[in-house]
């Protein structure tokens, strides 16, 4: 099965990643790493995507993942302190970021996927008060993340109304347990237990807050993953339910439990902070009916467990630091890079030798009417940018002033010459424009080399994701002649029609139908044998439409029904009319209609002229798989009923109430079994007076131990006193089966 995890490198997204993988499925994660690492998950290979929930780029993701569940655990903030007032609505929406559960919940109804998991929160109910929190419990949130997984669980079951999308929310209690909480280098544990642990093994107190009598609900990480496996898989499984340990345990019973294990330097109370979610506890009943589950750690396990775990990590996080720490040593040993600074001394030097050296040496230099200075300080803007610009600028001044001075001028003289002003301005203008001209080359370049990467970047996710497209392809195109709709594919599951028994034909024409067709919803309705008959009878229908159709309709009532039966063609409900199949097609049986087969429901991208001619060719096969039986039926006449009556022969009536029986459990199909007193009639008479009152597709048979049974179709036990009354005026006594009313 093909999952995505929406936030799948925090604690529980991580540990859920695993299980997937560790039992075969195809994960996917999406996550932008705002609480966790890029890490590989133990037990498997998966598909990762460093992005947010919200972003764009996830419809791509959905695209090529043909995903059929998708969990989203929601990115809160830290909410951990309570604020002084009560959160403006915004201000809740902005925390619990709603943008990434829309986008998610709209992915999924676009792409069709089969269920949809919002892990929720506990603090949805605030303070549970005495007793356990159940899911009828209306919530009643006091805190940020209560009142975000109150607006988010209603959103979802909106939206899961609106798109008819299956909605499954859990809300978890705390949960802990080992695992390693990390934001680029900083570790940062969540839970209460974990808190307080980390103090434990590092010797430090433990702070509590208030008086430690608020409890808590908590569950151990591997219980909860188990659980939310479990239930994203059950298709049972949907609505509201708890995901907890059951058990109400206080803050002081932790410290105490955790005390066990190495005793803290010091336990303070905050008595001057009191937690707005004093009791908090959760019934786990209806989860643990619903689907094979129980808690399996008490918390004494789990926090030795977990405080094992920790020391390991904390010896792996020492012997990390003191290899990061003679690493950074190393880093400061090495020279420190200076080539731009020397090169500038250098260069200066060369330039005031050239510009001033006939003043201390006995050499004669070539007169040039060039200030060097000007060259220098252009070249190492050129080569190094503003920084080395602005230093060759100062020198170049400095040095022109201090020759100036060596050379005799004084300093009032200095400062009221022209061309001295002009020089230094020169200077200052030369190196301020080549070291901004610089300056915004290297940034016009930066932010190309910005966009160039943003732009590999997306390449290489575009990629990516065109790579698993195109292995998708290959499978697909290398599997074609095994597809639904192949004619190899078709054949096969018309096979499961080829019967010489009608009812098995009609049971397994619904499967036929629904494989092929792509639809969980069809129905068989046939018609009296006579065809003067203004009402037709459900034969069988798909799982999905219990107490959806009627058992009999009045074919006047309907007049493209009645179309249907006139013309002996296909019927398209082209104008979506309610209470009106999709496509409805006859049966015949030399040039007269037995029976109707209807698709009532079906996406609208199916309503295609292939999906219509496809309907027609598997209505032909069925029809022919009809015809092969009910020949058969006539041929063997004799042999099927009792002689001069309608009653069934104990193997035959055997063989069909065995076959009635399956079409209940694999499609609820509901039956009567009717026990009727000979009282000293012939089997001639009894039949004789049967047959009026019962229907075409009902029937009589009678056992191997000569006892009289009369099999009502479609029928259920609430409906056969009516059957009993019209025996009774026909002088016959029935009585319903006791031990079919377990099966009802």
């Amino acid at each position: 099965m093909k999952v995505l995890i929406s936030g799948g490198y925090d604690f529980i997204g991580s540990s859920l990643a695993a299980r997937f993988l560790k039992e075969g499925h195809d994960v996917t994660v999406i996550d932008n790493l705002a609480h966790g690492k890029h890490r590989k998950t133990a037990g498997g290979k998966y598909k990762f995507y460093n992005l947010s929930g919200s972003s764009p780029e996830c419809e791509k993701i959905f695209g090529a993942g043909r995903f059929e569940i998708v969990i989203h655990i929601p990115e809160y903030e830290s909410m951990s302190i309570t604020p002084k007032k009560s959160p403006a609505p915004e201000d809740i929406l902005s925390r619990c970021n709603l943008s990434g559960l829309v986008n998610m919940l709209d992915l999924s109804t676009k792409n069709k996927v089969k269920k949809f998991v919002l892990i929720s929160s506990s603090e949805i109910y605030g303070n549970t008060g005495e007793g356990p929190a159940s899911e009828e419990t209306a919530p009643d949130p006091v805190s940020l993340k209560g009142m975000s997984s109150y607006v988010m669980e209603y959103y979802c079951s909106r939206w899961g109304e609106i798109n008819n999308l299956t909605i499954l929310s859990l809300r978890v209690s705390n949960v802990y347990g080992p695992r390693e909480q990390v934001s680029g280098s900083l570790y940062r544990p969540q839970d209460e237990v974990s808190i307080f642990l980390d103090k434990i093994i590092r010797g430090k107190g433990i702070i509590v807050s208030g008086y430690g009598t608020q409890t808590r609900d908590f569950i151990y990480i591997d219980d909860l993953i188990d659980g939310i496996y479990k239930a994203s898989l059950n298709k049972n499984c949907s609505g509201i339910f708890n995901l907890s340990s059951g058990v109400e345990r206080s803050v002081n019973s932790v410290v105490e439990d955790l005390s066990a294990l190495k005793k803290p330097g010091k336990i303070i109370y905050q008595q001057s902070v009191r937690e707005k979610i004093q009791k908090s506890w959760l019934d786990n009943s209806k989860i643990s009916g619903t689907i094979d589950w129980e808690p399996g750690v008490s918390f004494e396990e789990g926090i030795k467990l977990t405080y094992k775990w920790k020391q390991l990590q904390k010896e792996d996080r020492k012997s990390q630091r003191l290899g990061r720490e003679k690493a950074g040593a190393r880093q400061k040993k090495k020279p420190f890079k200076a080539v731009a600074y020397i090169e500038n001394i250098l260069l200066f030097i060369f330039v005031a030798f050239l510009q001033w050296g006939n003043l201390f040496f006995n050499i004669k230099l070539p007169v040039l009417k060039i200030d060097y200075s000007i060259i220098y300080i252009i070249v190492m803007g050129i080569i190094w940018g503003q920084t080395q610009a602005y230093i060759a600028m100062f020198l170049s001044a400095a040095l022109y002033i201090g020759m100036s001075l060596f050379a005799g001028a004084d300093i009032v003289t200095f400062v009221y010459a022209p061309e001295n002003l002009i020089r230094l301005a020169a200077y200052i203008l030369v190196g301020i424009i080549t070291g901004y001209s610089i300056e915004r080359k290297n940034r016009e370049l930066e932010s190309r080399n910005f966009s160039i990467q943003n732009l590999q970047d997306k390449y290489a996710f575009l990629l990516n994701v065109y790579t698993e497209t195109r292995i998708v392809k290959n499978e697909l195109e290398s599997q074609v002649i095994e597809t639904e709709d192949s004619f190899s594919a078709i054949y096969k599951i018309v096979q499961e029609v080829e019967s010489l028994q009608i009812e098995k034909v009609f049971s397994g024409a619904i499967s036929a139908i629904e494989k092929i067709m792509k639809t969980d919803q069809v129905s068989i309705y046939t018609l009296s044998s006579d065809g003067n008959n203004n009402f037709m009878r459900l034969k069988s229908r798909s799982r999905a439409l219990l107490d959806r159709v009627p058992n009999s309709i009045k074919i006047s009532d309907f007049d493209e029904l009645r179309q249907v039966i006139q013309t002996k063609s296909t019927y398209i409900n082209s104008n979506f009319k309610p209470d009106i199949p999709i496509m409805m097609a006859p049966v015949l049986e030399d040039k007269k209609v037995i029976a109707v087969i209807s698709i009532h429901s079906t996406p609208f991208e199916n309503l295609t002229l292939h999906y219509e001619n496809l309907f027609q060719t598997v209505i032909g096969l069925i029809t022919n798989a009809l015809k092969r039986a009910y020949f058969f039926e006539a041929s063997l006449k004799d042999k099927r009923y009792v002689p001069d009556t309608r009653i069934l022969t104990p193997l035959t009536f055997e063989k069909i109430l065995k076959e009635v029986k399956n079409s209940k459990a694999e499609q609820g199909m509901s039956y009567t079994l009717l026990k009727v007193e000979r009282n000293g009639k012939s089997l001639q008479e009894i039949s004789e007076r049967v047959v009026r009152v019962i229907r075409d597709n009902d029937y009589v048979g009678i056992s191997n131990d000569n006892v009289i049974y009369i099999l009502l179709s479609n029928t259920g036990n609430n409906y056969a006193g009516l059957v009993l009354e019209r025996l009774k005026k026909a002088e016959i006594n029935a009585s319903l089966v006791e031990q079919e009313l377990d099966d009802e």
